[in-house]
């Protein structure tokens, strides 16, 4: 009655808190935590039925003159205790403007049904902050009074401790400010009692993660959810603090602008190469504007999403599980958070444990009638297998690979050219030899890839359409065989066939002029000894050097389209024998020149060849990026809709991993900067990205895990790149460059940690990623897959994707002694570890249901490894949420002495109270996971959320 007087409000009376009274994660206090609570009860009174009650207890606060009272949090519900130990914390923010005045009303309620969300307050302890300050060690044990205001029976013990604050964070107003701060250094499971206070005997302190704290976390992550348990370890002799944190990444929507951005790029030079295409016959220039027309739509599409993406920086930075269908986020994962898992136990440094939580790469938008990803790139390869001019089944990549060598080489082609002249002028014969040996090692390697079949295929192609009639246009169904003339040289009368072959057209040997220098005289000597089928047929010295006169297999037809001259060769056997001939004549004419050869003589007998070589490259190169693109066009026009859905979708799918990929690289970057283990490791192997799938095989979650496998599959694309950054700016972002088909990520390296990173990839040593996959349907779609339909599918994926972890696990046991790989409680070696997983996988009785071991381990492995782990469902809100919180309960039995019998309660406590029931509040609008009691007996065991914490959402 004195505190109704004192405040004007009764006690009692305030909202009925239970399992759905829980902040907004958006409407609750964003200041950091001060101080914490820990609470316990004991003898509580017995239920009318004379059983234990299920209790759970929740806490306000009022701060004088205020009079209305605040909820600060709660516990979670204890099922049929009468001594309940309350695992979760409450925590008081700076927010709420606490002092010694303070007070606090600690409400205890029975659950009577937790379903139907029905409880009944059984009494309360209002006390001060003051109250629990001069008590010993901080805890206040009160009798829990009813609303008469008499003691009902049971006590209530609080514990209070101070969490360590930072300059940038206010001291409590209830401290004084010259405390010096005593770490905590052991509890008694119960009651809790620290042992240790301040010195001016205040609460203990704690430290306790902060976001304002982490500047280079806080340039990642924003929007921190956090949640506080305490548990006593195996042996009782002191207490664990255990933190669960969930952010937002700030790079959710500005990596897919980036790589949207590049998409762009691609598309515009593929549309500028179909504007190079000159003379085509009318059937194919109809096809060139239709391609064309397409590649425009799909740039619209695109700017319109980069467009909507560009404004979304402010609000959550997250893409909701309700707008996964939403076309304009595409390119954006689904509900992609950093789910990080913070333990302090006495005498131990902190340890962290992250897990990225991210909705299954899938393109919703475009739906999955007709299945996704795998089977969409199966039906393509089939129908180019049919249709296709090469019958190639791999064309994109294998052409991209090809123009990227070619590309390379080219460059290399040209130093070294450039290389034998300068050492012509400046150097000498000897140092001319030893750059010829180099530029001949790099022109082999050029012919080697412009030797392959389809690159001749494509090239004769793109000449029969250009000089072609309308004959030359063939259906999807036909293929080209139809050769046509080429128009004859402007400078001769008569007409040569294109088809012309390596032997055909041979000229007998000429004989060399007479008016040649004394060194031409000894090449001439050497090149005569050859057969009438040289290579060196067509060469004459013109006074000055070798020269090659015009032969059939090489004449050209030019012409230009937008003031760009282009020229299409006749032959591509003529340009790679031409190619070979003044590679020979470079590399002959060098071994003969005397050692003493006067400047004049050595720049004169390579400069005409070497500049005819690099003239030739640059020639080969051009005509074979043109050469593909055409083959590229004629078989997207082949089925032309069903081409350009399949690259929406995969830039999509690509889009939404890569993003995912960089924020949890960027983050485990950070927390490993100075391990030197782990930097070695990245600089000698690459990262290893493990991927958890909770994905049935049945219906649409079929098409999900097709595309999901696809994405995973193509992140072996990107590799990461350290860039210095000049000045301590931690809020720099990584920066994308490459193409659709090579992906760099340049990751900003501020100079204070400059000294940590090794040596190679500061000099600009790429990355490499190795993701690997496992997926395990847990769901009762994955039951009706095991009776009535197929598991193959997911069974080809974690045997393939076991390959590749067996892969990594032998080369980092080569490269890395065990003795330096991260420390770990565990009693089970790698080695066993390794071995367990290959016997769940290829274990002969495949059909096991639902061998989620698979999971547990291959995920164990990828800690131990110090892998970056990603756990999705469909849009890892539920099923995430449920192996989220299993695996953080594992981690703590492996690694924090978390006895089995707390196991069970503390592993409903995360799933009640914890991050994860907040995420789907974030998403849906109701903290409630999105199960059913019928589906629910299709999960395994471990997999079940407590009962009141699930039932009818939204579909999502």
């Amino acid at each position: 009655m004195q505190l109704m007087a004192r405040t004007g409000q009764d006690p009692i009376d305030e909202e009925r808190h239970g399992v759905i009274g829980k902040m907004d994660p958006y409407e609750a206090p964003t200041s950091e935590p001060i101080l914490e609570m820990s609470i316990s009860c004991t003898d509580l009174p017995k239920t009318g039925t004379h059983d234990s009650p299920s209790t759970f207890v929740s806490v306000s606060c009022v701060t004088p003159p205020d009079t209305r009272w605040s909820k600060s949090g709660q516990t979670e519900i204890i099922g049929k205790n009468c001594n309940p130990f309350f695992l979760t914390t409450v925590s008081f923010e700076t927010s709420r403007n606490i002092s010694v005045i303070t007070r606090l009303r600690a409400n205890v309620y029975e659950v009577q049904d937790r379903n139907m969300h029905k409880v009944a307050p059984i009494g309360q302890v209002v006390c001060s902050f003051r109250d629990i300050l001069t008590c010993p060690d901080n805890k206040l044990v009160r009798d829990i009074l009813g609303a008469d205001g008499m003691p009902i029976g049971g006590k209530l013990t609080m514990l209070l401790w101070e969490l360590d604050d930072t300059d940038d964070k206010k001291p409590a107003a209830i401290m004084k400010s010259d405390r010096s701060v005593t770490n905590q250094k052991s509890f008694s499971p119960n009651p809790p009692t620290p042992s240790s206070k301040t010195s001016n005997g205040g609460p203990p302190r704690i430290r306790s993660f902060s976001l304002n704290r982490n500047t280079y976390l806080k340039s990642l992550c924003c929007n921190p959810c956090s949640k506080s348990y305490r548990f006593p370890n195996s042996d009782g002799t002191s207490m664990i603090q255990v933190q669960e944190i969930m952010m937002e990444s700030k790079l959710n929507f500005i990596i897919p602008q980036q790589i949207i951005k590049i998409y762009l790029q691609e598309e515009q030079r593929m549309v500028e190469e179909l504007n190079l295409f000159e003379k085509l016959s009318d059937e194919w220039e109809r096809a060139r504007l239709a391609v064309t027309t397409e590649h425009f739509k799909m740039r619209a599409r695109y700017c319109e999403s980069l467009e909507y993406l560009s404004k979304q920086h402010k609000g959550p930075q997250f893409k909701k599980s309700t707008a996964r269908g939403d076309k304009l986020l595409e390119f954006v994962p689904i509900n992609l958070h950093l789910q990080r898992l913070r333990v302090e136990e006495p005498g131990y440094k902190e340890s962290l444990y992250d897990i990225m939580t991210v909705g299954a790469f899938a393109t919703h938008s475009m739906k999955f009638r007709h299945g996704g990803l795998k089977r969409m790139m199966q039906h393509s390869v089939e129908d180019r297998t049919r249709n296709s001019v090469t019958g190639n089944k791999i064309l994109d990549l294998q052409a991209a690979k090809t123009l990227t060598q070619i590309a390379s080489l080219k460059t290399s082609i040209d130093w070294y050219a450039t290389d034998v002249l300068a050492a012509a002028r400046h150097v000498g014969v000897e140092s001319m030899r030893n750059v010829s040996k180099k530029l001949n090692e790099k022109v082999t390697e050029l012919l080697n890839i412009i030797n392959q079949t389809f690159m001749e295929e494509a090239f004769n192609s793109y000449r029969s359409a250009s000089l072609g009639s309308s004959a030359s246009f063939k259906t999807p169904s036909d293929k080209s065989t139809t050769k046509s003339s080429s128009p004859s040289d402007s400078g001769n009368s008569s007409s040569r066939t294109s088809g012309t072959s390596d032997g055909e057209s041979q000229q007998s040997l000429p004989t060399l002029n007479s008016n040649r220098c004394s060194t031409a005289s000894s090449a001439s000597s050497s090149i005569q000894t050859q057969v009438s089928s040289s290579p060196y047929e067509d060469w004459e010295w013109n006074g000055v050097s070798f020269v090659k006169s015009p032969s059939p297999g090489v004449l050209a037809v030019s012409y230009s389209r937008g003031g760009t001259n282009c020229k299409l060769m006749s032959t591509w056997r003529g340009m790679i024998r031409n190619l070979s001939d003044y590679m020979n004549v470079v590399k002959q004419v060098v071994e003969i020149l005397p050692t003493n050869a006067s400047v004049k003589d050595r720049v004169g007998s390579v400069e005409s060849s070497v500049k005819h070589l690099k003239e030739l490259v640059a020639s080969i190169q051009e005509q074979a990026r043109l050469s593909i693109s055409f083959l590229k066009m004629q078989e997207e026009y082949s089925n032309l809709a069903f081409m350009q859905s399949l690259q929406c979708r995969k830039d999509a799918i690509f889009s939404q991993a890569l993003t995912a990929l960089v924020t949890g690289v960027m983050i485990k970057l950070r927390e490993n900067i100075f391990n030197k283990v782990f930097m070695r490791q990245l600089s000698s192997l690459g990262v290893l990205a493990h991927f958890e799938g909770l994905l049935s095989t049945y219906g649409d979650e079929m098409g999900m895990l097709e595309d999901f496998a696809i994405g995973v599959q193509d992140l072996h694309n990107v590799t990461f790149k350290l860039v210095e950054n000049s000045t301590e700016d931690a809020n720099m972002i990584p920066q994308l460059t490459g193409t659709r088909s090579n992906i760099v990520v340049n990751v900003p390296v501020l100079p204070s940690v400059k000294e940590a990173i090794p040596e190679e990839l500061l000099n600009g040593q790429p990355i490499k990623v190795y993701p690997v996959l496992f997926n395990i349907g847990v769901n009762e779609e994955q039951s009706l897959a095991e009776l009535f339909g197929d598991t193959s599918f997911q069974d080809a994926i974690n045997k393939d994707n076991l390959q590749k972890l067996d892969n990594y696990y032998s080369r980092l046991v080569h490269m890395i002694p065990h003795k330096d790989w991260r420390e770990s409680s565990s009693s089970v070696s790698l080695d066993v570890l390794m071995s367990s997983l290959r016997h769940h996988v290829l274990m002969s009785n495949s059909k096991k249901s639902k061998n989620v071991e698979i999971l547990h381990i291959s995920s164990q492995l990828a800690r131990r490894l110090d892998g970056i782990r990603f756990t999705s469902c469909k849009s890892a809100k539920d099923r995430t949420a449920m192996s989220v919180t299993l695996e953080e309960c594992m981690i703590l039995q492996d690694e924090h002495q978390l006895h089995s019998q707390m196991f069970t309660h503390l592993l409903d406590t995360m799933r009640s109270e914890g991050t994860r029931r907040d995420n789907t509040r974030k998403n849906v609008g109701i903290n409630k996971y999105a199960f059913n009691k019928v589906q629910l007996r299709a999960f395994p065991k471990l997999y079940r959320p407590p009962e009141g914490t699930y039932g009818k959402t939204i579909t999502t």
